[in-house]
């Protein structure tokens, strides 16, 4: 058996067997010219409807991202409005807090309630985090918001410093511009836009409140606090003119209404005091209390402006969600509607069309299924008679057109496969006899042979010559085993038949004389049994084929192993060789081929070897199975049923292998000694 070698092909090749030159019945060419159009037109409006359902499919994922997008936009408004909140009860704190370290001790108490008001807003804004990491991550700037405060309560922290804290949290705020990125309406965009320009002008005149109220408490400018003061100004005008590019005008008259109010218009008076004390000291001294309550309105004000956008903004991002709601339910129904068209036209193509399909396919599968097999079966039969033709293929009387024509075509291919698959079993059957009279001959001429031989040797005296008479029986018995071979193949017995149960170790011994180079075979604890008789042969067939596949692909140094062993349902016997091994694919395929699940016909002849062992298995009702071995190589596993192993005690066991072979000679206590076979218990 030659189911491993060192390079294997990469696929095994299938090849057909054509035959020598019968004549092949022609199926009749049958052209019929479709007369409607049914079937065409129902393929092309499932077509149109599937292209349509798809496009609506498309028409909804958007629409539900746009809907999904506005909701987005209007969340994140409410978000930009609560830190705009959070914002200002900062900058109230922030000027609070300078003006505290500018010397007004008089605005600890305001001071105390201002900070509650932060904390509360803080809280709130850090309960509902939906903005995201980047709202928490803004939040954990005023982390040491406590360490600040107790600063500022001590005194131990400049007034500059304490208000560049604030200053810090507030813009880190202020960057977060929450929503602008996922919005997708320009009138949105260009709210929000506005939103955050008015957030920054709202931030600089409260930087410009809180610094001039501790101004305006010292009296005096102090060392680099003017330039200060004037970079506040600037940034306080670029703010204004950012908003004037994206504010409506609607928006833009509310912010102009806030700075040329009154109280925009006394504060700016306070605020030129500060701007010409360009020295130092104040040109004139401002009421700290007064200028606080000027700009505290002022950004109230600007506040209410924000929050007057913000509606706008939201507004509209609420007229979009509601479009696009509508928009979406629009499109559901129209995607429902064509649900309902498409499953109705399934209907009635099914009614039309599926349904003769299914007729066809069903006799179909019944060619391939029963009518074809059954008549390889009728041509593989003992009889020589030629099976029938299968019956046509008939289309139902109300067949339309179409199906007309293709139970035509179908009928077509089962007359072609009838002659093809007629053809390729009288082939076989020929082939298969062919080959069984092929063995027969050598079978009989290796028999005659080793007749001659045996008679040579009871009459050869000399030592040199009884050997070369020795290897020569030796060559035989394997020219016989490859005879035996291919009536295993073609299904017919042999005719070397035991009628006594004979010892497990002789039917090794019986396979082993088989095989060319038997020497390196060790037998590990063998628990002696005995077989019938009618098994005897087949087995020491088997083990010949099994032990000279190890031998083959085994180092010449490396010992080939057998075991075996009684087992609660029969005997294991196990030929284990420490070889080359081979992948699991094509070990898979080995024991596919010793199950029969492919014809040999069509094998390569290499794996020859396994179809014998698999069919000879078979017979005798032995499983075969080959499996890698836990070191290196291949395990054949042979799993021998109780009903061929001798139980009965009282029965004959004869002691000596079948006749021919040269265990047969060694009892017959001629000089024939095979030293290869080593018996360890």
């Amino acid at each position: 058996m030659r189911a491993r070698r060192r390079s294997e092909n990469a696929a095994d090749r299938r090849e057909i067997i054509a035959g020598p030159g019968g004549e092949r019945s022609a199926a009749r060419s049958r052209i019929v010219r479709p007369r409607t159009i049914s079937g065409q037109l129902g393929r092309i409006l499932i077509v149109s409807l599937v292209l349509v359902s798809v496009s609506l499919g498309v028409i909804v994922v958007r629409e539900v991202g746009s809907y999904r997008q506005s909701g987005a936009t209007v969340t994140a408004v409410s978000h930009a409005l609560a830190v705009q909140d959070l914002v200002q009860e900062i900058q109230r704190e922030r000027g609070l807090s300078n003006g505290l370290l500018g010397g007004d001790i008089g605005l600890e108490r305001a001071l105390a309630d201002q900070r509650v008001r932060t904390d509360r807003a803080i809280g709130t804004l850090d309960a509902g985090t939906a903005g995201g990491d980047q709202l928490r991550s803004a939040l954990d700037r005023f982390a040491t918001l406590a360490t600040t405060r107790a600063q500022i309560d001590g005194h131990r922290v400049s007034r500059q410093a304490a208000f560049q804290f604030y200053t810090d949290g507030i813009a880190v705020l202020n960057r977060l511009t929450l929503g602008l990125d996922s919005a997708r309406d320009e009138q949105i965009r260009h709210g929000l836009r506005a939103l955050y320009a008015v957030g920054d002008v709202k931030e600089q005149t409260a930087k410009e409140r809180g610094f001039l109220n501790g101004v305006f408490t010292a009296n005096e400018f102090r060392p680099d606090e003017y330039g200060q003061f004037l970079e506040i100004r600037a940034a306080k005008t670029a703010g204004l003119a950012a908003f004037s590019l994206y504010a409506t005008d609607r928006q833009q008259r509310l912010l102009d209404a806030v700075l040329n109010g009154e109280t925009a218009t006394d504060a700016a008076e306070s605020e030129q005091t500060a701007v010409a004390s360009y020295t130092g000291p104040l040109v004139r001294s401002v009421d700290p209390g007064y200028w606080w309550a000027q700009m505290t309105a002022v950004i109230d004000e600007q506040r209410s402006v924000q929050q007057v956008i913000g509606d706008d903004v939201r507004q509209r991002a609420a007229e979009l969600r509601k479009h696009a709601a509508l928009i979406l339910g629009g499109v559901l129904l129209a995607a429902l509607i064509a649900v309902i068209a498409e499953a109705t036209l399934v209907f009635v193509s099914v009614r039309a069309i599926v349904r003769p399909l299914a007729r066809l396919a069903a006799d179909a599968d019944d060619v391939a299924d029963r009518r074809l097999p059954r008549i390889i079966a009728a041509w593989q039969a003992a009889d020589r008679s030629q099976p029938l033709p299968p019956e046509p293929v008939r289309a139902a009387p109300d067949a339309s057109t179409e199906i007309t024509a293709l139970t035509a075509a179908l009928d077509g291919v089962q007359s072609t496969a009838f002659a093809l698959a007629s053809e390729q079993a009288l082939v076989r059957r020929n082939t298969e006899e062919s080959l069984a009279n092929l063995a027969r001959r050598n079978q009989n001429l290796v028999r005659r042979q080793l007749g001659l031989i045996s008679e040579f040797e009871r009459t050869e005296l000399d030592p040199k010559g009884l050997s070369n008479l020795f290897e020569l029986d030796h060559l035989a018995t394997r020219m016989r085993r490859n005879a035996e071979n291919l009536l295993v193949l073609v299904g017919e017995a042999s005719p070397r038949r035991w009628a006594e149960p004979i010892a497990l170790s002789d039917v090794i011994r019986a396979g082993l004389s088989e095989v060319a180079d038997y020497h390196p075979v060790v037998v590990h604890r063998l628990d002696e049994v005995a077989i019938v008789g009618g098994v005897v042969t087949g087995l020491a067939h088997m083990l010949a084929e099994l032990i000279e596949n190890g031998l083959a692909f085994s180092p010449p140094d490396v010992e080939v192993e057998i075991y075996g062993r009684m087992v609660a349902s029969g005997y294991l016997l196990a030929v284990v060789d420490h070889g080359i091994g081979m992948p699991s694919d094509k070990l898979a395929q080995a024991n596919a081929r010793l199950r029969g699940e492919q014809d040999f016909v069509v094998a390569p002849t290499r794996y020859v070897g396994l179809y014998v062992v698999g069919r000879l298995a078979r017979r005798f009702g032995i499983e075969v199975e080959l499996t890698a071995s836990p070191i290196s190589g291949i395990v054949a596993r042979l799993h021998l049923p109780a009903e061929i192993i001798a139980t009965d005690r009282g029965e004959q066991i004869v002691a000596a292998g079948p006749p021919n072979s040269a265990v047969a000679a060694q009892r017959a206590g001629e000089t024939r000694v095979y030293d290869g076979l080593i018996l360890r218990g």
